[in-house]
């Protein structure tokens, strides 16, 4: 076991909020708010809500997980399940690390919130603004953006992306490009971008958000199940 891996479990404090990927019997994965509690490490628990999780769980699948350590940066690694303690609570053991640009493949949180995309060309030698789109978000993620916009984005690069997030409040400016675009409606596309220059700074804000709104769903669940 790396130290790396050790250390990464160790920095997680009791009690933290985390999403973690099941796949279930019919070999489909999703995603489940939890909470982190200490063991030994690289083992740990995590403890769902009540009747959270599908009755059948297949044990022998990798499991992404995603938290924060005590200084609120991301902690990110691939767990195997040990044993299944409970109904509602798992003992796992942390396997290896998940890069950061590859977290988006495995988790992305439900935040809107407007954004703003700009284009940019250089025009007798000067950066001249050709375009602005507004919109607004549908899922986020360190490395990428789900939005809804009224109209089709053009394939341009690079694409300034702007949006702010509330907790902690902060304004994030980034640069992407388009990953897909699809039509929904009339006057409705929906469209993915990944961030290819983004600060390290912006990456945690964006993760405390996305854990903040975990925390604020699980708070939910656990009351609609009292």
């Amino acid at each position: 076991m790396s130290a790396e891996i050790l250390s990464l479990v160790k920095s997680i404090p009791d009690g933290q909020a985390a999403t973690i990927a099941l796949t279930d019997a019919d070999g489909k994965r999703r995603f489940y708010d939890c909470v982190f509690k200490e063991s030994i490490a690289p083992a740990f628990f995590l403890v769902f809500p009540p009747d959270a999780l599908p009755r059948e769980i297949d044990q022998t699948r990798q499991c992404p997980f995603v938290s924060m350590d005590r200084l609120e940066n991301t902690v990110s690694f691939i767990a195997e399940i040990e044993e299944r303690c409970k109904n509602h609570i798992f003992e796992l053991k942390a396997r290896k690390c998940i890069r950061p640009e590859d977290l988006r493949e495995y988790f992305r949180v439900d935040i809107r919130t407007p954004i703003v995309l700009r284009f940019y060309a250089l025009e007798d030698g000067v950066e001249k603004l050709k375009w602005e789109m507004t919109g607004e978000t549908v899922d986020l993620s360190q490395s990428g953006v789900l939005a809804f916009f009224d109209d089709e984005c053009q394939d341009a690069q690079p694409i300034y992306i702007e949006f702010s997030l509330a907790n902690p409040a902060e304004k994030i400016y980034c640069a992407g490009h388009v990953v897909r675009s699809k039509r929904i409606r009339k006057n409705c596309w929906l469209t993915s971008f990944h961030f290819d220059e983004i600060s390290p700074r912006a990456r945690d804000v964006i993760a405390m958000n996305c854990l903040a709104e975990q925390r604020r769903q699980l708070r939910e669940k656990v009351r609609t199940a009292e």
